[in-house]
Formats: C-alpha cells, sequence, structure tokens
C-alpha cells in the first residue's frame, strides 16, 4: 500500500513540473528570431505586403522577424517545404495569399488545405483584375473582347495555375480562342505586358503602381464583392460572368501550435496592421486591410476551402 501512495503522488508531481515547463516557455515566447516564410518571389503582392508587417511586427514581439522568400508552384512549394513540417514552436510561420492554401493545392492534387495549418489571421485583400499593357490597342474589356474575337489565339498570362481555369471560363463565356502564356509569378507580370510578350493577364493586384505610372490599364475586376480601390469603375466579372477570385494575405504557422503563441502571434499581427508602416504601404498598393482574428480566419478559410472543393468536383 505504501508503495501504491507513493506512485499515486508521483504522478500529479510530474504532471505539475510539466505544465511549468510549458507555461514558462509559453511566457518566454519569443525568445528568438521568427522566420516569416513568403512562398513567392521578392517584389509581388504577397512580398510586399510580408516586409511591411514584419518590421511592425518585431516591435510588437521584441524579437527579430526574418523574411525568406521560397517560391515556386504558384505559393505551394515554400508552404509544403518550409511550413508544414516545422516544429509548432512558433518561431516559423507563414505570410502566403489564400490561393497557396486552398486553389493551388487543389488543382496540384496536393494533400494539404487550411485545416492542415494552424490559421493566425488574414491581413490584407488582392486586388485581383485582368490588367493588360497601356500600349494595347485597347483599354476596355468591351474593347478587348473584341479584339480577341478578332485576333484568335490572344495570349493571357497566366499568374498561376489557379488563373488557367477562369480565364478559360471567361473566354469560353464569350467564346474567344486563348493561348495560356505560363508566368513566373507576380514580379514578372507587368514587365511581360509592357515587353509585349502576352496580350493580358490576371494580377492579384500588384498591377497599382504601373497603372498609376501609365504603363497598364485595368480591364476587368475578378472581385467577389466590391469595387476595386484605384479603379472602382472598371466592369466585373462576377456580374459578367456570375465568376470572381477571391485572394487575402493569410498569416499561418505549422499544425498544434499552443493556445499562448497563437495569442502572442495573432495579437502582433493586428497590431501590426494597424501600423502607419503598414496602412501606408497598402495605400501605396492600392490593397483594403482586412484583418481577421485566427478564429475569424480559420472559420473564412475553411469555408473557402469546402465551397472551392465542391465546385472543382462538379
Amino acid at each position: 500500500m505504501a508503495m501504491l501512495k507513493t506512485l499515486r503522488l508521483a504522478v500529479p508531481a510530474a504532471l505539475t513540473v510539466a505544465l511549468f515547463a510549458s507555461g514558462a516557455a509559453a511566457q518566454d515566447y519569443p525568445d528568438r528570431p521568427i522566420t516569416l516564410v513568403v512562398p513567392t518571389a521578392a517584389g509581388g503582392g504577397v512580398d510586399t505586403q510580408a516586409r511591411a508587417l514584419a518590421p511592425a511586427m518585431e516591435e510588437i514581439l521584441g524579437q527579430p522577424v526574418q523574411v525568406v522568400n521560397r517560391g515556386g508552384a504558384g505559393g505551394t512549394v515554400g508552404i509544403q517545404s518550409l511550413v508544414l513540417p516545422a516544429d509548432p514552436d512558433g518561431y516559423t510561420i507563414a505570410a502566403s495569399a489564400s490561393v497557396s492554401l486552398i486553389e493551388n493545392p487543389i488543382l496540384q492534387g496536393l494533400a494539404y488545405g487550411p485545416e492542415d495549418l494552424t490559421i493566425i489571421g488574414t491581413t490584407g485583400q488582392f486586388q485581383v483584375a485582368i490588367v493588360a499593357s497601356a500600349d494595347a490597342p485597347y483599354d476596355t474589356w468591351e474593347d478587348f473582347v473584341a479584339y480577341a474575337r478578332e485576333n484568335p489565339n490572344t495570349r493571357w498570362y497566366a499568374l498561376g495555375q489557379v488563373t488557367v481555369p477562369i480565364m478559360n471560363a471567361i473566354a469560353e463565356a464569350e467564346g474567344l480562342e486563348i493561348a495560356i502564356v505560363p508566368g513566373q509569378g507576380g514580379a514578372t507580370l507587368a514587365p511581360t505586358l509592357i515587353a509585349g510578350d502576352a496580350d493580358v493577364s490576371i494580377s492579384g493586384g500588384i498591377h497599382t503602381p504601373f497603372v498609376e505610372s501609365g504603363d497598364l490599364v485595368v480591364l476587368l475586376s475578378l472581385l467577389s464583392t466590391g469595387d476595386l480601390m484605384a479603379t472602382p469603375d472598371v466592369p466585373s466579372a462576377q456580374e459578367l460572368y456570375g465568376i470572381s477570385m477571391e485572394n487575402n494575405l493569410v498569416i499561418s504557422g505549422p499544425a498544434g501550435m499552443s493556445d499562448d503563441v497563437v495569442a502572442a502571434l495573432e495579437a502582433a499581427v493586428h497590431t501590426a496592421t494597424e501600423s502607419e508602416r503598414f496602412i501606408e504601404t497598402m495605400d501605396t498598393i492600392q490593397f483594403p486591410v482586412a484583418y481577421r482574428s485566427s478564429a475569424d480566419a480559420t472559420q473564412f478559410l475553411n469555408d473557402q476551402a469546402d465551397s472551392t472543393r465542391a465546385v472543382l468536383a462538379e
């Protein structure tokens, strides 16, 4: 009986030590630099927002937030290679477009989605649109459609794999013959159009400075609701064809992150979205700030993933 009593006392003591250690670790977070994975090349809309968030998060967390670019396959390479397998300790997180967590994995047959990550929040909405060079012989969507009917196989630059079904659906609705030009992300979109190597492209929003400089024009909005901030008067694909492309910047981490660490990062992200630097960057690229908490963003993205899977299964 004495041995049994000793064992009963030992178990709670061990649990107490473990819980104390866990609590101490959470209270110490972060105690070293944090890696913010950007699964796209430098210079695009995802990278621009991430680099505006990072310094604001540093001030709040008291540790460096180091941006690491790992592009490829529409953002899925960086998520799969650096984020999914990382320790869920809060020291490896990601800033990615929601298409890298939902549409691109589905289209590529990859076995992950937002439910396989810890969603920390969303910070902004991409201003998705179809754009063209200002030197093209059309500067409205109506004029482009007329041009494309007279000139079969207009070249549509594919920003990523997820844009191809959308371009094909619009072309089919208008009875157009198009040629898909494989793209290499947002950083090369504007140079490709300006050089005349493609006729139109879907842009995630990085086109705005080039529209302001007079190098590009916006032909069609692909937002699901609301107008584009910079060009509110262009027609909407949702209204014309019932087609849209919803895309948000998402901060996420590996599955299994503790509630305390998530709460610390969530607070840092929320405060960073209200920082002067981040707001100025978003105003410059004409993206609306679209903050969602961890709980709200998780629900939003899981619902979007369920809807996308249902549509693609039809």
